[in-house]
């Protein structure tokens, strides 16, 4: 087998990044630094700078946790880093607000860095790790809910288009807002379904969402000619089914037909 390729920027940084994902029952996760030519029995992952398109998956031992690496270097503005933690079929989310205004490679399904920062990325994975066994309604989730809502009633957003260091972009009228702000409800409703979330409250902040969604599109003047309202569609299909999933898919028609339940 061939061997992969590492990107000219890797070649000038690799020796700051030495610090590896490592594992023991007595530690747990934790990071240690390793030079090349050791492996010793407690590591997990190594910091690569691979050109393109890699993935990885590690298993903690006896934890029934599995840590999936993803990254894509070397590919300007499409580059990313970013890993997802499961808990058995649970995924771990994250809901930090500031990826509520990154555009590209930021769900709350994963754990996001700019690209090389394996130190960064490593922190948040241990972080995930040690809040895997606790199932239980974070304060960020609500304040990352409630940022969603309050976005649909502004009229100007600053949206950055990755993690990397870049002067946002502002992104003006209620079309173009909504479709954003669609985008991170189908991505929010998406995540989730993938956390096993059923905690009634949130549930409660979700519905409420939802319906701000829902009648803030009706009120929208739209152009069925422009390719881009079709996001719309996509945005209240994912809307649909998390208002079944959820007992409320006869509010969910009355909304949409203007009809009284």
């Amino acid at each position: 087998m061939a061997t992969k390729k590492t990107t000219p920027y890797w070649e000038k940084v690799k020796n700051q990044y030495t610090q590896c994902l490592c594992y023991s029952k007595e530690a747990g996760l934790y990071v240690d630094k390793i030079l090349d030519g050791q492996n010793p029995e407690e590591l997990l992952y190594r910091p690569h700078g691979y050109a393109g398109y890699v993935i990885n998956k590690i298993e903690v031992p006896d934890r029934n946790v599995e840590i999936t690496i993803l990254s894509n270097f070397g590919y300007g503005n499409a580059s990313y880093l970013r890993a997802y933690v499961n808990v058995g079929n649970r995924r771990i989310l994250d809901f930090g607000l500031s990826k509520l205004y990154v555009l590209n490679h930021c769900s709350i399904t994963t754990l996001d860095v700019p690209t090389y920062e394996w130190n960064q990325l490593f922190e948040k994975i241990i972080s995930a790790y040690q809040l895997a066994s606790v199932n239980i309604l974070a304060t960020s989730s609500i304040a990352y809910i409630e940022e969603l809502s309050d976005m649909l009633d502004k009229d100007e957003i600053l949206i950055k288009g990755n993690l990397e260091k870049e002067k946002p972009v502002t992104w003006d009228g209620e079309f173009l807002i909504s479709m954003y702000a669609g985008k991170k409800i189908k991505d929010l409703l998406k995540g989730i379904e993938l956390g096993e979330v059923k905690d009634p409250v949130m549930q409660k902040f979700l519905l409420n969402l939802c319906r701000k969604y829902i009648a803030k599109l009706k009120n929208l003047k739209l152009d069925y000619e422009d390719s881009r309202t079709s996001q719309l569609s996509e945005s209240l299909l994912a809307i649909h089914k998390f208002m079944c999933d959820n007992k409320a898919g006869i509010e969910y028609l009355s909304m949409i037909l203007d009809k009284e339940v």
